[in-house]
């Protein structure tokens, strides 16, 4: 930078001690009368009060701007503009997270989305603080300067004005607390205001329940479906009866029940069902009679075996017979207690490998019979489970041809009772279909093994614990039955001969409505992270007063990073370290 000194007069006094000399903003005395004015900056260390209150001569040089802006704020004018424009980007986004916090994401209305419109109001934020806080540092090593008169400070602040560097080297460059250490720290926290602004934001998912769309579980209010019997008076199941009755007996999985459970309408693979709900349905219960069997007709060891329902094992046969059963004989355990569909009673003999010896007997007995079911169920992640609650019958078997009604008092929601029927013709097509249906035996020898019917066969397999012995695994018959029972219940659920189109309200009743969820991603704020943002607008603000109060009490021209005080100035210190660094 060039300098133009000025030399002393013949008197050897500088121009600038001219008692006539004017006044710089600083209170310094300037050259008059020369081709361009000088400010003393040395002198800026000075009162300044005799110069406060008077006006710079025009001269060809750019002259100092008027003291009297130092006694206004319209040269601070730009800077509080920046920083309420950095304010109002600031409140922009604290207003737009806070209408959309916690509300789905397709509620924002913008075409671009809302992290990019977090973003460019955070830079405009950003951009807008960082003006107040580096003009205000620039002021301040102006007064810092008349204070402390070091040249290498105005080096420092200028530095510290211009970026985070320079503010961090401000911040370590002495112990010293100044204001303007304030604005060098809040140019460097400035950096991390983009990172917490995008903090703020995530995009959690949650389960919403749809307002169109309705889960449905088909149930049976009652079933009356049948076929035509063989001859007039009798009446045969359908074939999809049929069908499923012969499932539930072939049934080889580890749990068979779960193969019949119901399909329900969930277009999302998530819906629930509020409180319970009830179907008519088939039900099946077993009880072990092994305890009631009585040996007659005994030769040596060689006896027969006989229940109270007259179904009895010759132990004559020895290993050879290995199970006797029937579906006409009278219930033991459960007669006439329940509205019965079929009885299932059965003996099996336990033997050697060989099927020579006779080890003993083990009975059984199960029955199918009317029922009304209550359940809850959830489809969660497209599986659906339905559990059972509570079973519902009758105390008493009905007669032929009688309509089976179970009814079911009201609870809940419900304030009147809900009657389930099963019609008297549809209850005495499966009776008939069901009589002689399980009478039969199994026989066989070392490797061999023969059933009176793949039925009757089918229920001493599937009750076998399959180690040759001909004892039963535990549950063996039961899971069977119980298959069947429920195979059969999915029928009358599925199956209903309602037509929609004719009678909506028939077709309605026959079915449960739940409540059909989806998963919707949302906006959720963390507030925290705003807390950096928010302390740094605060900080900002309170610089940029504080700046301007002590400027007005210093009586320093408002200069700001303006060069021209260095360029019009009489720098001897700045000389001599330019000389000594030369050296």
């Amino acid at each position: 930078m060039h300098v133009n000194v000025p030399p002393p007069d013949p008197n050897g006094r500088s121009p600038m001690d001219s008692p006539a000399a004017p006044f710089s903003p600083f209170g310094t005395p300037q050259a008059k009368g020369m081709g361009h004015n000088y400010v003393e900056l040395g002198d800026m260390k000075g009162d300044g009060s005799a110069g406060r209150d008077r006006e710079p001569e025009e001269t060809d040089a750019l002259p100092p701007r008027p003291a009297k802006s130092a006694e206004e704020s319209g040269w601070w004018m730009f800077e509080i503009i920046a920083c309420c424009g950095s304010t109002i980007a600031l409140a922009a986004i604290l207003v737009t997270l806070g209408l959309m916090d916690q509300r789905p994401l397709h509620a924002w209305p913008m075409k671009i989305t809302l992290n990019s419109f977090i973003a460019f109001m955070s830079t405009i934020a950003k951009a807008a603080l960082v003006i107040p806080v580096a003009e205000g540092i620039s002021q301040l090593k102006w007064i810092w300067f008349r204070s402390k008169g070091s040249l290498e400070d105005i080096q420092k602040f200028d530095e510290a004005s211009r970026g985070s560097w320079g503010s961090l080297k401000l911040l370590l460059y002495n112990k010293q607390v100044h204001l303007a250490k304030l604005g060098a720290f809040v140019m460097i926290a400035a950096l991390c205001m983009d990172p917490f602004v995008q903090q703020v934001v995530t995009y959690p998912t949650q389960m919403v329940a749809s307002p169109h769309l309705n889960a449905t579980i088909p149930i049976a209010r009652e079933y009356s479906n049948y076929a035509p019997g063989v001859i007039m008076a009798l009446r045969s199941p359908t074939l999809d009866m049929k069908a499923a009755i012969n499932n539930g007996i072939y049934n080889t999985s580890p749990h068979p029940s779960k193969d019949f459970a119901m399909k329900p309408h969930c277009a999302t693979g998530n819906c629930t069902w509020p409180g319970t709900y009830h179907s008519l349905a088939v039900c099946s219960k077993c009880a072990n009679t092994t305890a009631l069997i009585e040996k007659t007709d005994c030769f040596r060891d060689m006896c027969v075996y006989k229940l109270p329902n007259d179904l009895s094992f010759n132990g004559a046969y020895q290993g050879q017979l290995y199970m006797n059963s029937t579906g006409d004989a009278t219930a033991i355990k459960f007669n006439g207690t329940q509205p019965t569909i079929t009885t299932v009673s059965t003996m099996r003999g336990m033997h050697d490998l060989s099927s020579r010896d006779l080890y003993g007997i083990i009975a059984n007995e199960c029955i199918l019979y009317y029922c009304v079911n209550e359940y809850t169920a959830e489809v969660k992640n497209s599986v659906f489970n339905e559990t059972l609650v509570k079973s519902h019958t009758l105390d008493h078997n009905p007669a032929v041809l009688e309509n089976v009604t179970i009814t079911i008092p009201p609870s809940g929601n419900r304030t009147t009772p809900t009657n389930f029927t099963m019609t008297g013709v549809a209850a005495s097509a499966l009776s008939y279909h069901f009589s002689g249906f399980w009478t039969g035996n199994v026989t066989g020898s070392t490797g061999e093994e023969s059933g009176s019917s793949d039925m009757v066969r089918a229920l001493y397999d599937l009750g076998d614990d399959g180690r040759g012995g001909g004892v039963p695994k535990p549950g063996g018959e039961n899971e069977t039955m119980a298959a069947v029972a429920a195979a059969m219940t999915k029928v009358m659920r599925s199956n209903l001969d309602v037509d929609p189109a004719k009678d909506q309200e028939a077709a309605a009743a026959n079915k449960v409505v739940g409540v059909t969820w989806y998963e919707e991603t949302y906006v959720a704020v963390r507030w925290p992270w705003m807390i950096l943002p928010i302390g740094l607008e605060v900080l900002a603000f309170s610089f940029l007063i504080m700046t301007m109060i002590q400027c007005k009490r210093s009586g320093v021209a408002i200069w700001k990073s303006s060069t021209l005080p260095m360029l019009q100035g009489k720098v001897s210190d700045l000389k001599d370290s330019l000389g000594t660094r030369r050296r």
